[in-house]
C-alpha cells in the first residue's frame, strides 16, 4: 500500500520542486508569508490545507515540534522542526492576534490559491530567461521536501512518518535524521 501511494504522488519525479529552485525562490522580493509558507512546507513535508491550517495551539516551541490534526485524513501530525521553521513560527506566534497562523489583514485563513499565484510568479523570475516556463503545481512543495531528504539519505519510512502519518500508528517518530539533514544543507 506505502510503495503504491508514493509511486502515485510522485509518479512524475521530475514534478517536484528541486532544492536549487526553493533557493532561488526564497531569495526573490515576494510577500514574506509567501515565503514563510514555502519554508515551512519545503522543510517539513506538510499539505498545503495543513500550513494554512497551522493554529497557534498546534505549535510546541519547547519540545519543537507540530502536533495538530491533518485537515484531509483526520490523522494526528507531529512533526520535528529544524532551526529555520522554529524561527519562523516562533515569529508567526508573536505577530499575529489570531488563532491561525497564515491569516490575512481580515484575520480571514488565507487560499491555497493566494500562494499560488505567487508560486507562479516565482517561477516567471527565476525562468525569466526562458520562453516557455513549466509552471509546478503547489503540491511540488510537498513532493520537493521528499526527495530533497531521500536523496540525502533519510529513510523512506521516516520521511513518510512526517509526510503521511495516516499510514502508521506510530505516535511521535523519531525524526532527527531529518532534522539533521535539514538544519545542514538548508541553511
Amino acid at each position: 500500500l506505502i510503495r503504491e501511494e508514493l509511486n502515485m504522488i510522485f509518479e512524475d519525479y521530475y514534478n517536484y520542486l528541486t532544492v536549487e529552485e526553493f533557493q532561488q525562490i526564497r531569495k526573490l522580493d515576494l510577500p514574506q508569508v509567501f515565503l514563510d509558507f514555502l519554508e515551512i512546507g519545503f522543510r517539513t513535508g506538510l499539505r498545503c490545507s495543513d500550513i494554512l491550517n497551522l493554529k497557534k495551539k498546534d505549535i510546541n516551541l519547547k519540545q519543537k515540534v507540530i502536533v495538530g490534526i491533518a485537515k484531509k485524513t483526520n490523522a494526528s501530525i507531529y512533526i520535528q522542526l529544524d532551526e529555520v521553521s522554529l524561527s519562523i513560527l516562533k515569529r508567526r506566534l508573536q505577530n499575529t492576534d489570531n488563532e491561525y497562523l497564515f491569516v490575512n489583514k481580515s484575520g480571514k485563513i488565507y487560499s491555497v490559491s493566494y500562494f499560488y499565484g505567487y508560486y507562479r510568479k516565482a517561477f516567471d523570475l527565476i525562468y525569466s530567461d526562458q520562453t516557455d516556463v513549466k509552471h509546478k503545481s503547489i503540491h511540488t512543495i510537498r513532493a520537493g521536501n521528499y526527495i530533497f531528504l531521500k536523496e540525502r539519505g533519510v529513510l523512506p519510512i521516516e520521511i513518510i512518518c512526517r509526510q503521511r502519518p495516516e499510514f502508521f500508528d506510530i505516535p511521535k517518530f523519531d525524526q532527527c535524521t531529518s532534522v539533521y539533514v535539514i538544519n545542514k544543507f538548508l541553511k
